[in-house]
């Protein structure tokens, strides 16, 4: 029997090798712990300057500069991470300290403020489900501040339809998405506001809000799928009882180690921040493989100011396009990355 020669068996092992390999990511750079400290700070900082400048000039506290920041730096000092503290205690009382700077920040309508003759008019105002999840994530709350959140909750229930939804007017992607996002921060806000001696019409309400979320028959966008988890999950139900949906998030992590918003877009701080939060919550760690790849993703891709390339998905007016200002789905980007990294490698 002929003897293959080395070269042939070298060539032979090429060839066999090469499924399997086409079948592998692609390998992700390495970090280290302080890379990742370092990329939270630059991002921390990055949120902190961006917002204020917002906060500044536009005088309205949009969910992507004032909430979504809050938010992430609320989390951040939790895990030990410096942040400006006056800044953060500044702005929370700037948008929740009394009726009267709610109206100042744009939240709600002032009495001399004509109605708002559009059908968004009618709605419920996104911004204030925004401001009550970054506000319930704040270290201590004021009477004003607490009062502010009641009367969130107050006019969420009013808004409520029969069905258990709420009206959805205007896609504003990836933060206003769609129905199924609104509804699904609706009820996060609504679920740290109702505890068991909450009034029984704001249980009932939470309940037919959960009922029709898990019968609601519209098509999934992959934030949706991230944030009815991140829902179950700030519930307390069991890990074990989410374990499908974990699944089906690990099995959407891209080769480069990120996660992409839409099948036909590249991978981004967005999606990747949000889905590491979330995993982060329902017990995954930096060790795990997966992890390791999107927060060498997210290390990689930052940029110098301390924030993350991103494109818009709409414009001004909700219309699928291209918006020219970048800021807000950039700030967003920042503020959920912010939040993932910190939970996966605090400082403290």
């Amino acid at each position: 029997m002929a003897r293959a020669t080395p070269l042939a068996v070298f060539f032979l092992g090429i060839c066999l090798a090469r499924p399997a390999l086409a079948d592998k990511p692609v390998p992700s750079p390495s970090f280290t712990k302080p890379q990742v400290q370092h990329a939270v700070d630059r991002a921390i900082g990055y949120l902190r300057t961006e917002s204020a400048a917002w906060l500044n000039t536009r005088k309205c506290a949009a969910c992507h500069h004032a909430a979504m920041p809050l938010w992430a730096l609320n989390e951040a000092d939790k895990m030990g991470y410096a942040i400006d503290k006056k800044f953060a205690a500044d702005t929370l009382e700037a948008t929740l300290g009394s009726r009267d700077k709610m109206i100042a920040s744009k939240l709600v309508p002032g009495p001399k403020d004509p109605p708002d003759p559009r059908p968004l008019g009618r709605g419920l105002n996104m911004g204030l489900v925004f401001i009550s999840v970054a506000g319930q994530s704040s270290p201590t709350l004021s009477q004003g501040q607490k009062q502010s959140l009641k009367s969130i909750t107050e006019e969420t229930l009013k808004k409520q339809v029969k069905d258990g939804s709420w009206e959805f007017f205007l896609s504003r992607p990836p933060i206003n998405e769609t129905q199924l996002t609104d509804i699904t921060w609706i009820v996060m806000a609504l679920q740290g506001q109702t505890g068991p001696e909450a009034p029984l019409t704001q249980r009932q309400a939470l309940a037919k809000a959960n009922a029709w979320l898990s019968g609601a028959k519209l098509p999934e966008t992959y934030q949706s799928k991230v944030l009815k988890l991140l829902l179950a999950l700030r519930a307390g139900k069991p890990h074990i009882e989410q374990q499908s949906g974990i699944d089906e998030l690990l099995s959407l992590q891209q080769p480069d180690g990120g996660w992409r918003q839409l099948p036909e877009v590249k991978s981004d701080a967005f999606a990747t921040g949000q889905t590491l939060y979330v995993l982060s919550l329902a017990g995954y760690t930096a060790v795990r493989p997966e992890i390791k790849r999107a927060i060498a993703f997210l290390i990689a891709t930052q940029k110098p100011d301390g924030s993350w390339p991103m494109k818009s998905r709409a414009t001004p007016d909700g219309k699928p396009g291209s918006a020219k200002l970048l800021t807000p789905i950039t700030c967003a980007s920042c503020s959920w990355a912010t939040l993932g990294l910190a939970r996966l490698v605090p400082k403290r």
